[in-house]
């Protein structure tokens, strides 16, 4: 049977290694496993029923018709690194029957833990190399803030606010709302030309024009995983003229994330916050207050433990008497002498 001292340490020394397990779990587990993944291969869509689009082959204006936005996103897992991912993006816009309206690419490399470009990797938007890109791409932070972030939009090349406008609850999970609003924004594409009878100043005679995108782009962000729940563009693409007398708009769309890609984007990051409570609160927690209880009761068995015993007795005091002949009692005391008789 195991001495009650030592079942005291050993009590003791399970009690510190569980508060030191609850450290390690908080402070290195959970810190280790905030990173952005490298690996991609998803398609994301956005439908409008109801957009309108300028067909520059045929110089018409279509309106009314139904829209789809594929977004498909792809890792480079070999250019890829333990600390910066790249991805591969490639947005393309068209009618429901399959007639393409726009397109665009791009590559971009990130830091895994903060989502900020990273100026490495061939980044590219569209024919033209991006050299410093600046600001979020693709993904929020872990653990985001209500407060305002720079998102890198690779149509203006620049990094615009993305401003905190609420929280709100999107398919069962708690989501910050971000609204990013463009104003008289310069679009950077190739040099164009169209008539001016589709400009609003008649003739055929050809004037160059520039590209402007007004609008608003609200992102819907889970905050402790950093995920892009749900995704809106409400935006206006106008044509003009260097003089600014004659526009044309070229694309008028409301497109928002479909259902089923919202619901699974909210499905994944409720896993993920499911492993960040258990990995960040519940386990450090328990660890910490039952290792705490095993300490305290460890140093009640030590507290209460008897003291070891002495060195054995001398021979011939405290004995067992040994074969019984010298006047100690059975109960191994010594015998008193008998009082003599008076006057004897």
């Amino acid at each position: 049977m195991i001495d009650q001292r030592l079942r005291g340490v050993l009590v003791l020394v399970a009690g510190a290694f569980l508060i030191t397990l609850a450290a390690l779990v908080r402070l290195y587990v959970y810190p280790s496993g905030l990173v952005l993944p490298a690996a991609q291969d998803r398609i994301t869509k956005l439908t409008t029923e109801s957009g309108s689009y300028f067909d520059a082959a045929t110089l018409s204006t279509h309106r009314g018709v139904p829209l789809e936005t594929a977004v498909a996103r792809y890792g480079d897992m070999v250019r890829s690194t333990p600390d910066v991912a790249v991805w591969t993006e490639f947005v393309s816009l068209a009618t429901r029957d399959g007639r393409r309206v726009d397109y665009h690419e791009r590559r971009a490399a990130f830091d895994r833990r903060t989502g900020q470009a990273v100026n490495c990797c061939e980044n590219y938007v569209d024919e033209n190399a991006d050299p410093a890109p600046r600001g979020l791409v693709f993904r929020w932070p872990f653990d985001a803030r209500p407060v305002a972030y720079q998102v890198y939009d690779p149509l203006v090349r620049r990094p615009v606010a993305a401003r905190f406008e609420g929280i709100e609850t999107l398919y069962g999970v708690r989501v910050n709302r971000y609204a990013q609003r463009l104003v008289n924004e310069r679009l950077v594409q190739q040099a164009m030309e169209l008539p001016g009878s589709v400009l609003g100043l008649g003739g055929e005679k050809p004037f160059p024009v520039n590209a402007y995108l007004d609008g608003t782009r609200t992102f819907w962000v889970e905050p402790e995983s950093g995920m892009v729940i749900g995704f809106r563009e409400n935006l206006v693409k106008t044509l003009r003229t260097l003089d600014g007398r004659g526009r044309l708009v070229a694309l008028a769309a409301d497109m928002r994330t479909s259902t089923g890609d919202e619901r699974w984007n909210a499905g994944e990051a409720e896993q993920f916050r499911r492993w960040s409570t258990l990995v960040n609160r519940v386990i450090p927690l328990s660890c910490a207050v039952l290792g705490a209880l095993l300490l305290v009761a460890g140093l009640r068995v030590r507290v209460r433990a008897p003291a070891p015993d002495g060195p054995a007795p001398a021979d011939g005091l405290g004995g067992d008497g040994g074969d019984g002949g010298d006047g100690v009692s059975a109960g191994g005391g010594a015998a008193a002498p008998e009082p003599r008789p008076a006057g004897g």
